[in-house]
């Protein structure tokens, strides 16, 4: 199965490298086999404020695997630097 994982992470963590990036998407799904391929989409502001955060650097990572929503849900409800997720799947 494939999914893609959009994650707002927080302006104040830097996300310019991409071994930040993929650590922050590995933090995330628990898996770095999953990970297939990370996309930055830069620092963007936000429609409204999020956790207090009027901006926020976007992430799209593309995910092959068996993914474990709910250990991923859990995981950005604790992780500070999240500030929110979208997890699709392709049929």
């Amino acid at each position: 199965m494939t999914y893609d994982l959009m994650v707002l992470v927080a302006p104040t963590v830097d996300m310019t490298d991409a071994a930040a990036q993929k650590n922050m998407v590995t933090k995330l799904v628990g898996n770095e086999k999953l990970v297939k391929e990370i996309t930055s989409l830069g620092k963007k502001t936000l429609g409204y404020p999020i956790k207090k955060h009027t901006e926020a650097t976007y992430l799209l990572a593309t995910l092959e695997g068996t993914v474990k929503v709910g250990d991923i849900t859990k995981k950005a409800k604790i992780m500070d630097e999240v500030v929110r997720f979208l997890l699709t799947a392709h049929e």
